[in-house]
């Protein structure tokens, strides 16, 4: 019953949604939908003004080099067909035609083969689409030379566009779990988006030319000035000026200004947004005015002002695809991936040595007893019949007698350690004549024989227990490699927010570093800056400007002192607070008064947000069982804090207990580990009792079958997981407990009752109460070592 309803937390714990497929998984879409028909209207609309754009007023390469950005994509390609022949078809309407015409029957036959990384083999087919329409034309003009090198031109452009703008396309309408955009990803929108707006330019609409083209060229020239600094803002105006000098858009003058005014703007991104944009809608006004002021038309810089000013309106959260803010989550740990996987590649090559070395030391099942017997009963009759006259007698005529004489005395001495001449058969006695020198010879070779089995077995003891070692060793080695994936990214564009709002404050930071981890919890940021002497002006600063930005409840990980160094240097580190806290408190009691109790508990809370509370039972009582169960618990706490995970933790102390002192020994282990950020409780047994929550009433239990650490080489870790909710009870009982009770199956049933009976919040309360009612209920069964581990789980209130 119980068990159910932990399987119905988990379920509502999880999302339930299946994870989202990218789109490159199926090659054709069959239905746009939802986010997707933004992506498609977009695509489209840029497709119109890439088919109006003209170069150099005769060359029309841009509306067939955007159609070869989707050979082989389905839908996308007819949508960009439509929208291309939309914009081209009518100005030339001939020449166009042919060329779409050639791209749809390219489509049709070579095309759909494509797939999306063939990225040369889309460029030539459009090249290819490009020459056919050229030649086509040119005929139809009656076979000049100069439409057919105009037709060579327009293929060789066709190229370079589309190799260029691929990439830009291709991360415009992929779905990936982490949208980061390369350098070449980023130069392929950029030309996207200045070939659509050389195309705008060349659109004979009101307003547009002199009023919306300079509104957009100042919105996207800053967001890549804010995104890359001084070498995006003038990569991008550099571009920009000179798709739009060469579709006739505006002359050499202005490709200067947008140049110069991208590389101004960069130049003052560390500062803020508003410097930014002043910088961008000044810069240009004043390089016109002192160079042909006839240029400065108010509906142009009053496009251009606007464009800059709505940029600068603009939530951040709807640029974060142009600002670069998506690299917090993955762009900082790419300078680290190829470190980490050589030092994974080390620690594997290590663990296979070991495991290696640890086979050299197994023990080899060799049957060498008949051997060894046959060499003993030879030593024997070495020994006691050289030199007799009857010993031809015996051991050729009388061979199977003989040796099975000799068997029955060594079988003798197995049994009884020594034999005398009574022991010996009384037709032995009267056949040989020397049965007191055969006798001490059986007694002296069976002594040495028995004493070389011992040293051989003791050796290959010694052997299988170094096996082991090297064994485990390979394993913590083999465990380790699996733990040094990155467990947080820095979040670079969180900390320059930081900065630059401490900078408004009149703070300036030396160095900023925000860290998150990959749940979206636990958030830590490290400043450092020169101090107030050690005044604490800082912290009372600093803590609100922190909480401010970063949205979160922050406190000082170390509120005692301002880290002062000698060079006046202040350095900071502020945690996230957790949203929830558990509080424990253990009660037990010794089977014996006059021996300590074999049960050791822990509990304690890492930076990470994670609360833990354990229980160990060692086996027996007294003090072997404490030792036991102290150094399970130690370890724990040990790797527990060093940053293992807790499966490697359980992994290791399983070897550390099976090779302990080379004896018998184990021990159970209870663990219960809480995300205090999301309420998510752990459960890993090996050997222990069932765990219980109390929740609202009701008793969940948490049951998993497997044994002690210490009893087998490779553990099994069996986890159980839910979800806590606010005002639950967790508890962990020692088998001394659930003996008392009549058994697991009747303990759930019990504590329902007990508590139900008594209101308890305290934890400590609810310990000392179960503890005591369990006492009570002891009548023959044993008395065992008693403990309860109880676990308040709450959620903190909101302080301003």
């Amino acid at each position: 019953m119980e068990k159910t309803e932990i399987i119905l937390e988990q379920v509502g714990q999880g999302s339930g949604v299946p994870p989202e497929v990218p789109f490159y998984g199926e090659k054709t879409p069959k239905l746009i939908c939802g986010k997707d028909i933004l992506k498609f209207a977009l695509l489209c609309g840029m497709g119109v003004c890439w088919g109006k754009a003209e170069m150099l007023q005769f060359l029309r390469p841009m509306g067939i080099a955007y159609i070869s950005l989707f050979f082989g994509e389905g839908i996308l390609f007819w949508g960009a067909l439509i929208s291309v022949a939309a914009g081209c078809v009518v100005d030339m309407p001939l020449k166009a035609g042919a060329a779409l015409a050639a791209a749809c029957a390219i489509q049709l036959t070579l095309g759909r083969f494509t797939e999306r990384e063939e990225m040369l083999k889309k460029a030539i087919l459009g090249a290819f689409a490009m020459a056919l329409a050229g030649v086509f034309y040119a005929f139809s003009k009656g076979g000049l030379t100069f439409y057919f090198v105009i037709a060579g031109v327009e293929s060789a452009l066709v190229i370079g566009i589309s190799l260029l703008a691929q990439k830009g396309a291709v991360f415009l309408w992929e779905k990936r779990r982490v949208p980061v955009p390369s350098r070449e990803e980023t130069l392929g929108m950029v030309l996207l988006l200045g070939g659509a707006l050389a195309g705008l330019s060349g659109m004979e609409v009101p307003y547009l030319r002199q009023g919306l083209l300079p509104f957009f060229i100042a919105f996207f020239l800053a967001a890549c000035a804010w995104r890359d600094g001084m070498g995006g803002g003038a990569a991008a105006g550099t571009l920009f000026g000179f798709l739009l000098y060469l579709c006739g858009g505006i002359d050499l003058l202005l490709f200067t200004v947008l140049g110069v005014s991208g590389l101004i703007a960069g130049c003052l991104k560390d500062i803020g947004r508003l410097p930014l944009v002043l910088a961008l809608i000044l810069s240009p006004l004043l390089f016109l005015f002192y160079t042909d002021a006839s240029l400065i038309v108010p509906l142009w810089a009053g496009g251009w002002a606007l464009g800059a000013t709505i940029f600068l309106l603009t939530p951040k959260s709807c640029l974060v695809w142009i600002s670069g803010s998506l690299r917090e989550q993955e762009g900082s740990k790419d300078k680290y991936i190829r470190k980490k996987e050589l030092l994974e590649e080390r620690l594997l090559g290590f663990s296979q040595a070991f495991a290696a070395l640890s086979k050299t030391f197994v023990k080899q099942e060799e049957v060498q007893d008949k051997k060894d017997v046959s060499k003993l009963v030879d030593s024997i009759a070495e020994k006691a019949c050289q030199g007799c006259g009857m010993a031809h007698y015996c051991w050729n005529e009388e061979l199977y007698r003989t040796y099975s004489m000799t068997f029955s005395a060594l079988s003798y001495c197995e049994e009884r350690g020594h034999i005398s001449t009574a022991q010996l058969p009384e037709y032995f006695c009267q056949m040989c004549a020397r049965k007191e020198a055969f006798v001490d010879a059986v007694n002296h070779s069976y002594e040495g024989y028995r004493r070389d089995r011992l040293w051989l077995g003791r050796l290959a003891e010694c052997r299988e227990l170094v096996s082991q070692q090297m064994t485990a060793v390979s394993d913590i080695l083999m465990g380790l490699s699996g733990q040094l994936e990155v467990g947080c990214v820095f979040l670079e564009q969180a900390g320059q927010l930081l900065k630059e709002e401490c900078a408004k404050e009149g703070i300036r930071l030396k160095d900023v570093r925000v860290v998150e981890e990959k749940s979206r919890y636990g958030r830590q940021v490290q400043l450092s800056f020169r101090g107030c002497g050690c005044r604490g002006v800082c912290k009372s600063k600093l803590l609100p400007l922190v909480k401010r930005t970063m949205n979160r409840p922050m406190v000082l990980k170390d509120p005692n002192t301002c880290h002062c160094q000698k060079d006046g240097i202040c350095t900071l580190t502020f945690v996230e607070v957790p949203s929830y806290s558990l509080t424990t408190a253990t009660a037990f009691s010794s089977a014996e008064e006059d021996q300590p109790i074999g049960d050791s508990t822990a509990f304690l809370e890492t930076d990470k947000g994670i609360a833990m509370m354990a229980l160990s039972d060692g086996m027996g009582q007294g003090k072997g069982a404490a030792e036991e169960s102290r150094t399970a618990i130690e370890l724990l706490e040990q790797f527990t804090e060093a940053g293992f995970e807790r499966d490697l933790a359980v992994k290791m102390i399983n070897s550390a207990l099976l090779l302990r002192k080379g004896a018998e020994t184990y021990a159970t282990l209870d663990i219960c580990a809480v995300d205090l950020f999301d309420g998510r409780a752990e459960f890993i047994k090996l050997g222990a009792v069932s765990s219980y929550i109390s929740r609202g009433g009701r008793i969940l239990t948490v049951t998993s079958h497997t044994l002690p650490a210490g009893i087998l080489q490779q553990v099994q870790i069996v986890k159980n997981e839910m979800l806590l909710k606010d005002g639950d009870m967790v508890f962990l009982l020692s088998d001394g407990i659930t003996e008392a009770l009549g058994g697991e199956n009747l303990t759930g049933g019990w504590l329902k009752d007990k508590l139900e009976s008594v209101a308890l919040s305290n934890p400590q309360d609810a310990a000392d109460y179960i503890l005591k009612e369990a006492q009570k209920e002891i009548k023959d069964v044993p008395k065992d070592d008693m403990t309860v581990v109880a676990g308040r789980f709450w959620k903190k209130r909101k302080t301003a």
